[in-house]
């Protein structure tokens, strides 16, 4: 499952994982501001992008916490 997978690619590269829940945090305040000041529904696609990559990382975590006894 893609969970497993990303759980065993966050621990063999924890940096590439702090850029991508860096990245994802990025999207959301950028889309947020931009969903404020135009007002324009198309910028709503950074919360789907969020909420995606939010329960990508959870279910990773909560596999490695199950499974392999690792922390991220």
């Amino acid at each position: 499952m893609l969970s497993k997978g990303y759980a065993k690619f966050s621990v063999k590269h924890p940096w590439f994982h702090r850029l991508n829940v860096t990245a994802v945090a990025f999207i959301f305040l950028l889309s947020c501001y931009q969903l404020l000041v135009n007002e324009a529904f198309e910028f709503s696609i950074g919360f789907v992008i969020t909420l995606l990559a939010t329960l990508l990382f959870a279910s990773a975590s909560a596999f490695k916490k199950r499974y392999s006894g690792l922390e991220s």
